[in-house]
């Protein structure tokens, strides 16, 4: 039997758990949880490591294992849940569990663990942000970033330089990508400086002087990736959409351009885009829409304007005129950039939330009420459900799953409702949030699931026709959708539905849900840092058995401390099934699916654990 738990720190006033993994004939029969010094040393100092702890002091809490069975076909064993959130004081401590097989007695336990009031907060803060600092575009990447031209015909040069890698393997520097997917492009670079402002105005709120300097680092962070928003904002009043970089292990110099995207078509996985001899390129190809990386970036923009931080290359004014005149020219010209010509709710979540951030810093009028409309339309695309929720469809026939940001759209509106004016409409936005968060958590509990890990709903891309239809559940992503072959773990997506519990919890009334929304939280974050069925805490450098990331059987890439990892997936061959590929085999050479680092995920989960306002 092997104990799976959050293997960095737990909070003293949040849910924690343990669950049991048992091989077949194991029966888990006690828990029992022991307080212990750091580094697994007991009260009196005795070391017990390779020892029971029981010889040196008596148990703190007891918790009978509740047995939750087998998961859907991941094959990794029969499952028990151990709930020791009665655990309310800080200190570290060692899960010890009693289990039998084949008639004999044995006991397993846990490394030592944390419990704290505020630090453990404050230090996935901090990794996180170090993350960020490690990955800023610097040496001779910046210095060739400074005047680079861009791909294909678009003639000119951009200065460029700043911002941050996009993930281990990719030193390019993006705010979107998989444009011709419709719907699943990730919100990366621009959303990212967007958080750190985010980040900072809960640390205000939290009262939590101990705050101070992690306070500086998140302006620090926010403001370089503002200045390089800056830098790609375009002449037609959008902004360019990537700083693209030829192979991965090409020399940097003359290497790296300003990328441009097919409509309809990706070159990700191939030398060339499918359509790349049917679409005539425009400057439109260069440049972003608003769910493309605009909307976001707007937001950014508009958020820096509310702090002064010293050492920036724009004043606040700049980060404000710039919002404003982006939002201006992609409200009215937003369908020349998208890969369609349409908007769709991703366009419109977005615009809320450049709209909300716009208020909230010039206070002008104009721009609550354009969020107000903007709002109302995203409550178009919801279905009431049995639940007492509600789901959300793109289009017809096209329920929203997003594989980095399914939270958006939740967290959105509240942060709208909180900025709202108009009593009625911030409670019709609150309301409508709420009643999203809820079928999230309907989902998640309609199957089987001990780790309380987010389901999501989903239809094969031959069956999005029409409303309602046969709705599949399951955990991962799926690979069957318009961005094929791109699918990849769900660290990011995840987070963000971890946030949107968060956020919701402060709005909600009703403490059983409220409770139910913290719960989902800390699951998530469990998940992230150790409670999986690999045992693996996929932030590098803290826990254990981090997997690493190989490209083409090297291991150039290594990843940064702090960096979060795409994560584990569904089967390669089996949604129901599950994978999580940590060394080369025949057929894998490169395991970015889930071992590269990627700022989505770090920028999502530090935003879910700073909702938590300790």
């Amino acid at each position: 039997m092997q104990i799976l738990m959050n293997q960095v720190g737990l909070t003293t006033d949040g849910s924690k758990k343990a669950v049991l993994q048992c091989t077949q004939g194991e029966r888990a029969l006690a828990a029992s949880i022991y307080r212990v010094h750091a580094a697994g040393t007991a009260a009196d100092g005795t070391n017990v490591t390779g020892t029971d702890p029981a010889a040196a002091e008596q148990a703190v809490l007891h918790a009978a294992p509740v047995h939750a069975g087998t998961v859907a076909r991941w094959n990794t064993g029969d499952y028990y849940t151990v709930d020791f959130s009665a655990l309310r004081e800080d200190g570290f401590y060692v899960l010890q569990a009693e289990y039998e097989k084949d008639g004999s007695r044995s006991v397993v336990r846990s490394l030592p663990f944390e419990v704290s009031s505020h630090f453990t907060t404050m230090r996935l803060i901090n990794a996180a942000g170090y993350y960020f600092k490690a990955q800023r575009s610097s040496g001779e990447w910046l210095d060739e970033d400074r005047h680079i031209p861009f791909q294909g015909q678009r003639e000119g040069f951009r200065d460029a330089h700043g911002g941050w890698f996009d993930a281990t393997g990719d030193y390019g520097i993006h705010m979107s990508h998989l444009g011709h997917s419709g719907f699943y492009s990730p919100q990366q670079a621009s959303f990212s400086a967007l958080v750190f402002f985010l980040i900072v105005e809960l640390m205000d709120q939290s009262g939590n002087e101990q705050y101070s300097m992690l306070r500086r680092r998140m302006l620090d962070e926010g403001f370089w990736g503002c200045d390089w928003l800056m830098r790609m904002h375009a002449p037609s009043g959008t902004f360019i959409r990537s700083v693209n970089r030829k192979g991965a292990l090409t020399p940097v110099k003359d290497s790296r351009f300003m990328g441009l995207e097919y409509h309809g078509s990706s070159a990700q996985f191939s030398d060339v885009a499918a359509t790349a001899d049917l679409e005539q390129i425009t400057d439109a190809n260069y440049e972003v829409s608003l769910r493309n990386g605009g909307g976001a970036a707007i937001a950014a923009l508009a958020a820096a304007g509310r702090f002064f931080y010293p050492g920036t290359d724009y004043s606040q004014s700049e980060y404000v005129e710039t919002a404003r005149t982006s939002w201006r020219y992609l409200r009215d010209h937003n369908d020349l950039y998208t890969n369609d010509g349409e908007n769709n709710l991703v366009d419109e979540v977005c615009a809320v939330l450049a709209l909300t951030e716009l208020w909230k810093t010039t206070k002008e009028y104009g721009f609550l009420q354009e969020a107000r409309e903007w709002a109302e339309r995203i409550y178009t695309h919801m279905e009431d459900t049995p639940d007492g929720g509600a789901r959300l469809y793109v289009k017809d026939g096209v329920p929203y799953v997003q594989a980095t940001e399914e939270g958006l759209p939740i967290v959105t509106l509240l942060l709208y409702a909180e900025a709202e004016q108009n009593t009625e409409a911030a409670a019709r936005a609150e309301a409508q949030a709420l009643k999203l968060m809820r079928h999230a958590i309907a989902i998640t509990d309609s199957i089987n699931n001990p780790f309380g890990y987010p389901a999501l709903e989903w239809k094969p891309l031959e069956e999005m026709d029409q409303r309602g239809g046969n709705l599949r559940v399951q955990f991962f992503f799926p690979h069957d959708t318009t961005a094929a072959p791109w699918w990849q773990g769900d660290n990011a997506r995840i987070a963000s539905i971890a946030a949107a519990a968060r956020l919701s919890a402060m709005h909600i009334k009703d403490e059983v849900f409220a409770a139910r929304c913290r719960k989902l939280a800390e699951d998530v974050i469990d998940w992230i840092l150790g409670c999986n069925p690999f045992d693996s805490c996929m932030m590098e450098g803290y826990g254990q058995n981090n997997i690493q990331y190989f490209f083409e059987n090297r291991y150039d890439f290594l990843n940064c401390p702090g960096g979060i990892v795409n994560g584990i997936t569904s089967g390669i061959e089996d949604e129901e099934g599950i994978a999580f590929v940590t060394e080369p085999t025949p057929d894998i050479r490169d395991n970015w699916r889930w071992a590269e680092q990627w700022i989505p995920h770090v920028t999502w989960f530090m935003y879910a654990v700073a909702l938590r306002k300790a």
